[in-house]
């Protein structure tokens, strides 16, 4: 080690036209040599040190939550060095049970704790078995069964919005970004913007959704959120939890915005209507969702030809 680092200290001196004495060049090398050593010291830092780091510098409501339920007993108790060996069968275990986009999440994350201690450090490449969670025929509910999880399981705080989400189709964060001004019971309408549409939405406020809307505790302001103090990733967990109790374990807050999509095409409301209601980007996003969640139906829809 010591004569690779006194080449590479030879090496820079000659560039820099520097005349060194053996001295200093003695005296560099010491200093190069206190380096390596540093950062073979930095390997076998514990992890919870780079933990309490890495909460300083600020986590999210989700990072936090993935951090204090699979990071930390998996890793906390590792040194850096014993962490970074250990990273890649944790990987691919993330890999092999669950879906991509939560195992992601958690991977990102235990990247992000590591290059504190090493900034070198990259994630093992690992192949995801289950690439999403693709919504499908089987895993549609009627709208009475999912009504019944909601007033039987759902905690009470998180009912009104998974009713909003089931006679609207809107998505979870426009139903917690609600304000007083954003409905009109008089006109029957709830305006909101979506962040790919510039233009505000504008959603009919059905009977069902009037009686919904009638149990709020509305806000004396103006700009008063209808549902203040959710937490958009504990309305999530929550939810998922309750399907989970009664029975439905794929079931999420998502999957009511879904829900929605098939009852009203399932209905007779045209589908450029319902694409435009869900605030999808083009009617092909909606055809897509509905030919794999629906097959029967558009093979009904298109046998009218054969009539």
């Amino acid at each position: 080690m010591s004569s690779m680092l006194k080449s590479k200290a030879e090496g820079l001196a000659r560039q820099e036209g520097i005349i060194m004495p053996s001295q200093q060049l003695m005296k560099l090398l010491d200093q190069l040599k206190s380096e390596m050593e540093r950062g073979s010291y930095r390997k076998n830092v514990k992890i919870d040190t780079l933990v309490r780091k890495l909460k300083k510098e600020g986590l999210s409501v989700r990072e936090k939550q993935i951090l204090r339920m699979y990071i930390v007993p998996e890793f906390g108790k590792l040194t850096l060095s014993q962490a970074i060996d250990y990273s890649r069968a944790f990987a691919e275990r993330v890999a092999a049970e669950k879906v991509k986009s939560t195992g992601k999440k958690e991977l990102r994350l235990l990247a992000k704790l590591i290059q504190l201690g090493d900034p070198s450090y990259r994630l093992p490449n690992v192949k995801f078995k289950n690439p999403g969670n693709k919504f499908h025929a089987g895993q549609i509910l009627e709208v009475d069964e999912i009504l019944t999880v909601i007033n039987n399981h759902v905690h009470p705080p998180y009912r009104l919005p998974c009713k909003v989400a089931l006679y609207t189709g809107m998505r979870r964060g426009n139903i917690l970004d609600l304000k007083k001004k954003d409905v009109d019971l008089k006109r029957r309408e709830v305006r909101f913007t979506l962040n790919k549409i510039p233009k505000p939405m504008v959603v009919p406020i059905s009977n069902k959704l009037a009686q919904v809307f009638a149990q709020v505790p509305w806000p004396i302001e103006d700009e008063g959120l209808l549902f203040p103090g959710l937490i958009r990733q504990a309305l999530t967990i929550g939810v998922s939890r309750a399907f989970t109790r009664a029975g439905y374990p794929w079931f999420s807050f998502h999957k009511l915005r879904h829900t929605a999509a098939c009852f009203l095409l399932e209905n007779g409301i045209a589908l450029e209507t319902v694409s435009a209601l869900l605030g999808h980007s083009s009617i092909k996003v909606t055809m897509e969702f509905y030919a794999r969640v629906r097959p029967e139906a558009l093979r009904k829809a298109v046998g009218v030809f054969d009539v």
